[in-house]
């Protein structure tokens, strides 16, 4: 089943300081798995098992998690001072203005803006379990519905695939007819030029023959036809697999752009030339769709 790399998530709950604890995740596309965490100071502690949990779920795709604590209008605000902090950043601060020669004073209104140093008291007073139990349920749960999106646009994907991979049989067999066509064509052409030039050149059937020959093994595009064939049917088999398929279909389209551009340098034949830019046209947009997949 294809999963796109892209989807949203997000939930609430109610802490028993009357807080609502949230999290919103957003996934975008990206080459390998790339996580990004921003959570208030409350709950630095539990990056770690953020990021564990957010690895067991996503294979690939970047991952932008955030959580904030909102305070309603039942719960009752009350902060109270991290001394200590605030005794940090204000030495820190000083250090820095003596170091780099800049004026300017550490004021209650610099050290006023600085986030950690007012703490919510309420929420600092809940059990630890207790907060790491509501987080690691907001947290699932927009895993669940991010999951859920990715799972919904991968469908739309897969019908989008199979659409385009028939379009792209259907004028890979229309080629296989023309090809089919190209000496006979060839060998017309090059005696109508010989007639227009008759008395003037002499020139035996034996080296128009050789010549024909010469020009079709050089522009013949079976080969290609088949590998192209190949490619599309092993498209078909790696969308049906359940794990992540987006790296190896780029690849596999790589190859298939390489053949087409080989068959459209060896075909004579314009209208063959034609409907190779329409596949040209279609393995690009598949390239396209891969990058959105997991």
């Amino acid at each position: 089943m294809i999963i796109s790399m892209t989807g949203f998530g997000t939930s609430k709950v109610e802490l028993p300081s009357n807080a609502m604890l949230c999290c919103n995740i957003r996934t975008l596309n990206h080459k390998f798995l790339d996580i990004h965490i921003s959570t208030p100071h409350e709950l630095k502690q539990f990056e770690a098992e953020i990021m564990k949990r957010l690895k067991n779920s996503f294979r690939r795709g970047r991952l932008e998690t955030s959580f904030s604590i909102e305070q309603n209008q039942a719960s009752v605000q009350k902060y109270e001072v991290d001394f200590q902090k605030a005794e940090e950043y204000y030495n820190l601060l000083l250090s820095l203005k003596k170091r780099l020669d800049v004026k300017g004073d550490v004021d209650i209104a610099l050290l006023g803006s600085i986030k950690g140093i007012f703490v919510d008291r309420k929420t600092t007073d809940i059990p630890e379990e207790v907060v790491l139990e509501s987080l690691i349920q907001v947290l699932d749960d927009s895993i669940d519905k991010a999951k859920v999106m990715r799972a919904e646009e991968g469908k739309a994907i897969y019908n989008d695939f199979k659409k385009r991979l028939k379009h792209l049989n259907g004028i890979l067999d229309k080629i296989k007819k023309e090809a089919l066509n190209n000496i006979p064509l060839y060998r017309e052409k090059i005696k109508k030029c010989l007639d227009s030039f008759k008395g003037e050149i002499n020139v035996s059937e034996n080296r128009v023959e050789q010549e024909i020959l010469l020009l079709a093994l050089r522009s013949d595009i079976m080969e290609e036809c088949i590998r192209l064939e190949n490619h599309a049917s092993q498209f078909e088999t790696f969308i049906e697999e359940d794990k992540p398929i987006g790296k190896k279909l780029n690849f596999l389209l790589q190859e298939m752009a390489r053949e087409i551009n080989t068959l459209c340098a060896k075909a004579l034949n314009c209208d063959i030339q034609y409907r190779g830019v329409q596949i040209k046209e279609e393995i690009e947009y598949l390239k396209e769709q891969t990058y959105n997949i997991e």
